[in-house]
Formats: structure tokens, sequence, C-alpha cells
């Protein structure tokens, strides 16, 4: 973010949920087609809210640009979800999320290694893209998306694409919020501490006892790290079964406020 970042973040993920998966010249090799965008998906202008199917293919790939206005003192979060039926690891669906200044890149199924050297494919996959905050000297911020859905499978690969952007991102005092994750899907929000209040706890409770999961405080920059193979790199971080509890000081905050 520009400037000097004013907000907190919460990142609770559950780290290894149980559901889930002669004479003649010589010629030169034949090159490979280069990548197409599908004419029947828009490469500009696509629509939050709005669901996207497509296929693509060795040859071809579908690239989708979304934009919004971020307002002083206004942060404005989007997350991007999307599944495809294809359980072929070596042929995944490939994702990237080019932002001004950030790329976030995943595969779906996505990959991941549980307890006992068990491994879980995950069909299913949404992220959420690190926000841009307008200030009062910058003025409104006209931001820029663009989701490139690519594949190497010769015969093609299904999907779907909902970008979205969410309505409860910031978290308040005293205030419980209820939301889920899992592996492929973890979540994070924003915590601003009032002018009166220097020390908070936070407080996570699951309904289920899942293996293992994780509520990670982190310091209010890009990248988030959200995996369960990154969310050690940055801040601090607790492992729960179905309670868990940090206390947070404003004075250990970047700038006064901190991320979790």
């Amino acid at each position: 973010m520009r400037g000097c970042p004013r907000l907190a973040l919460l990142c609770a993920l559950p780290w290894l949920l149980l559901a889930a998966s002669p004479g003649h010249p010589a010629k030169s090799p034949r090159q490979p087609p280069a990548p197409r965008r599908d004419p029947l998906d828009p490469a500009r202008g696509a629509d939050f809210d709005r669901v996207y199917s497509g296929v693509v293919n060795l040859s071809t790939e579908n690239i989708y640009s979304f934009n919004y206005t971020s307002q002083p003192g206004q942060v404005t979060a989007v997350r991007v979800y999307v599944n495809s039926s294809s359980e072929n690891l070596n042929y995944p669906v490939l994702v990237v999320v080019r932002q001004q200044k950030e790329v976030l890149s995943w595969q779906v199924p996505l990959l991941f290694q549980g307890l006992y050297q068990r491994s879980y494919n995950y069909q299913e996959v949404s992220r959420t893209l690190c926000p841009s905050e307008a200030t009062n000297e910058t003025g409104p911020l006209e931001q820029l998306i663009f989701v490139d859905v690519a594949s190497m499978a010769p015969l093609g690969a299904q999907y779907k694409l909902l970008v979205t952007k969410l309505k409860h991102f910031q978290l308040r005092t005293n205030v419980a919020f209820h939301f889920t994750a899992s592996p492929s899907q973890p979540q994070y929000f924003l915590y601003k501490f009032p002018k009166d209040v220097d020390s908070v706890v936070i407080k996570v409770v699951s309904e289920m006892a899942y293996p293992c999961s994780v509520v990670s405080v982190q310091n209010i920059m890009c990248p988030v790290y959200d995996l369960d193979h990154d969310v050690e790199f940055n801040g601090v971080y607790q492992s729960m079964t179905k309670k868990a509890a940090i206390t947070l000081q404003v004075r250990h905050c970047f700038c006064g406020h901190c991320c979790q």
C-alpha cells in the first residue's frame, strides 16, 4: 500500500483439512501455435459477481479484466474464485492474477501435503488479492486487475471463474465475525485500531476440530502469506484445533497498526 498503512490484517488458515484433489533438406521442428484468446470470452470489461465458464488448452487462454475505483480512506478487497472439474495434476488450470504492483498465481487442482505424507487435491481455490489503499494525497485511484486462465492440456480443461468485492473485510472491536476457510480457500481481514485502544485480543473459535488450523498476525504489506507453506514467513502465528487467542498491541504494529 502507498504511504503509511493504518490497518491490521487477520488471517485464519485451516492447514490440513481431511476433505477433500536421403536427399531432402532438413526441416525445422514445427512450433506449437501461439496461445490465443477465446473470442467468446472478454479480454476487457468483465463484471464482478458474474460467473464465467470456459475451456482452455495448449493453444487457447482466456484473459479477463476487472476495474474499480478506490476512494481515500476506503479499502476495497477483491476475491478470485476458480474451480475446475479436471483432476489431472499433469495438466492443471493455471491462474495468474496481475495487479499494479502484485502478481498472484496458483493452479487448479491445488495440491497440499497433509498428515502422514498424505496428499489432498482441491478443485476449488479462492484467494483474496492484496488491496491498494487510496490516500488524500493520491485521491481516487483507478484499479485494474487482469485474470489470465490457461492450461497446457491438449484436449482442454474446463473452469469457472468468479471475482467479487468483499462486503465484510474490515473487522470491528467487540463484534463477532463468522467466516469459513480451508487450505485452498484461506481468508484474511483488516483491523484498524481505534484511537483509544492500545491492545486487543484476537480470538478464533471453530465448531469443528480440524487436524490443524493456523491464525496468523502480519504487518499490513503485500504480499500476504496465507498458504500452509508460507504462513510462517511473516509476523506471528498460532496453530489451533478449536480455539486460539493472540494478544496484539498497537506499538508492535507498523505505523501504529498491524496485521495478523
